[in-house]
């Protein structure tokens, strides 16, 4: 069986990490993505024995499904909610609310005083310029009128997004940062309460150390894959697990996979694998910046990616298989020239576990 095993030794390492540079700061784990691919509620649990207990979700049914699954500690749902049915359902759940406009806050309070419930926990969302929820840092006066019409939800955070945390220039960054930290101050002097602070997250714990506030939010940290370098000793936690199903010794010009676009260059022996681009192995993401198509930083990208391609690779024992020919849905071919290989025996790849399929089994090891 096709399997997505999880090394638990390495995510020990990543989180004692993640701990020491959060330096006192709460850490909170986004669990976004079925807990970026690794599996909702079993990397919740890890999570839990270790002593984390603040999480984060962008989806209301994760969050129940955190719950009735035994998780509980602090999750925040970091996407608003406006239907009163939702709301109910996240209360009875206690499940911390994101407020990012004047609408959104009033009804939750409306809904909680039908519930009769006396304090629902909430955080207040701010844009600093992502673009995506929140109010916007100039609307101080009416985040405060908002905050103080509120008779049955508490503030307990206020947290903000770096949407430029990987980039070089820090501007963006520093403005972030300075134009959120302004506005909790402000809001403070004028004594609207705002809880725990929180804009930092993997990438800027790494980067911005000073930034960490009073809680960060991690989610690709812990799986070890960085958008910076890693001078800390993050291990990728990931392996994609699947077995041999067959080999043969093809001749040299012999046609592997579709498209009539390989053919051996030398007598090879193969093995055919279990395991395809339904499971995940070689999907990639890609992001387009909608640069200029000639402007350099897009050329230097698209020279980068032509020309320093990894061939993605089977490991067995001290073997590297390289996949020959397109990966197919369900299986894949690889050469194991020289490799002491059977059928039956397990293979590994590495694999980014956002884009495994959520029905291939999660193992924790």
């Amino acid at each position: 069986m096709t399997t997505l095993t999880i090394k638990t030794n390495a995510l020990d390492n990543n989180i004692r990490i993640i701990k020491r540079l959060a330096n006192g700061a709460k850490v909170i784990a986004v669990l976004k993505g079925n807990a970026y691919g690794l599996g909702l509620t079993k990397f919740a649990s890890f999570l839990q024995s270790k002593g984390i207990d603040n999480y984060g979700v962008t989806e209301l049914s994760d969050a129940v499904t955190l719950r009735r699954n035994g998780i509980k500690g602090n999750i925040l749902l970091m996407t608003p909610l406006y239907n009163s049915e939702d709301i109910t359902t996240a209360i009875d759940h206690d499940i911390t609310l994101s407020i990012t406009s004047t609408d959104c806050a009033h009804v939750i309070d409306e809904t909680a005083a039908y519930m009769n419930h006396p304090t629902v926990h909430a955080h207040l969302c701010i844009d600093t310029g992502f673009g995506r929820y929140g109010f916007l840092c100039s609307e101080e006066k009416q985040i405060a009128d908002t905050v103080q019409s509120l008779r049955h939800v508490r503030i307990t955070g206020i947290f903000s997004h770096f949407h430029a945390a990987a980039c070089r220039n820090e501007y963006y960054v520093k403005k972030q940062f300075q134009d959120f930290t302004h506005l909790c101050d402000t809001l403070q002097k004028d004594g609207i309460p705002v809880g725990i602070r929180h804009i930092s997250s993997s990438t800027s714990m790494i980067k911005y150390p000073s930034m960490n506030l009073d809680a960060i939010r991690i989610g690709s940290a812990f799986l070890g894959r960085l958008a910076v370098p890693n001078d800390y000793g993050f291990h990728e936690v990931c392996n994609l697990s699947a077995c041999v199903d067959d080999i043969y010794e093809l001749p040299v010009g012999h046609n592997i996979g579709y498209g009539h676009s390989f053919k051996l260059s030398h007598n090879t022996k193969t093995a055919v694998i279990s395991v395809g681009y339904y499971h995940g192995l070689g999907m990639e993401r890609h992001t387009d910046f909608r640069t200029n198509f000639f402007s350099p930083i897009r050329i230097y990208y698209k020279l980068k990616g032509t020309f320093h391609k990894k061939s993605p690779a089977a490991s067995f024992k001290d073997c590297r298989l390289p996949v020959l020919g397109q990966i197919s849905m369900n299986s894949v071919i690889v050469d194991t020239t020289g490799c002491n290989i059977s059928v039956g025996d397990m293979v590994t790849f590495p694999i980014n576990p956002i884009f495994v399929n959520s029905a291939v089994p999660r193992v924790y090891m």
